[in-house]
C-alpha cells in the first residue's frame, strides 16, 4: 500500500515538472505576456554618468539608458560618415525616435541591451558599444557602426519617462 501511495506521488510530481518544464521553454521561445503588459524601471536620473552607459535589468529584459553630453550629441548629429544605416531605414523602432540621435528626448538614449547580429549582451566599449559575441560596434545612438559585416542599428522600444524622469516605462 505504502509502494503504491509513493508510486503514485511520484507520477504527479513528475507530471507536475514536465508541466513546468514546457511552460519555460515555451516562454523562452515566445513572449506568452499579454501585449498590455509593461516593465517599469526606477532609477534616479540624477545619478546617471554622462556618456556613460546604465544597463538596466528586469525579467528577461535588459534595457541600456545613456545619458549624453552636448559635445556626444553635436557628435552625433554630424557622424554619419562611418554609419552603416545613417538614416535608420531598416531599423526596429518607434515613430518618435526616427531622428539622428534615435532617442524621444536628445539628452537621453534608450534601447534594448541586445545586439542585432547574434542577439547577445552589448557592453560599452571605447565611447561606444559593442555585442560580445560577434564585436558588433554601435554609437551612442545605437547606429552600427561600418565593418566587415553588415549589423542593424540597435532595436528602440517604446519607451516613455513619467516620474520627473525617475521611471522608465517599456511598452512591448
Amino acid at each position: 500500500m505504502k509502494t503504491n501511495f509513493l508510486a503514485g506521488l511520484f507520477k504527479v510530481f513528475a507530471v507536475v515538472l514536465g508541466l513546468a518544464v514546457l511552460y519555460v521553454l515555451v516562454d523562452f521561445a515566445f513572449d506568452i505576456r499579454p501585449s498590455r503588459v509593461q516593465s517599469s524601471y526606477r532609477f534616479e536620473i540624477r545619478n546617471l554618468v554622462e556618456d556613460k552607459p546604465l544597463f538596466l535589468r528586469q525579467d528577461n529584459l535588459v534595457i541600456l539608458v545613456i545619458a549624453r553630453s552636448a559635445a556626444s550629441i553635436v557628435e552625433l548629429e554630424l557622424a554619419v560618415s562611418g554609419l552603416q544605416d545613417p538614416e535608420s531605414e531598416d531599423s526596429h523602432q518607434p515613430g518618435f525616435a526616427i531622428n539622428a540621435l534615435r532617442s524621444r528626448q536628445p539628452r537621453y538614449f534608450v534601447s534594448y541591451a541586445m545586439g542585432t547580429d547574434l542577439g547577445c549582451v552589448i557592453e560599452a566599449f571605447e565611447r561606444g558599444l559593442r555585442e560580445i559575441c560577434s564585436q558588433a560596434r554601435y554609437d551612442y545612438a545605437g547606429r552600427a557602426l561600418k565593418g566587415e559585416n553588415k549589423f542593424q542599428n540597435l532595436a528602440i522600444p517604446d519607451y516613455n519617462f513619467t516620474n520627473n524622469f525617475n521611471t522608465l516605462t517599456i511598452r512591448p
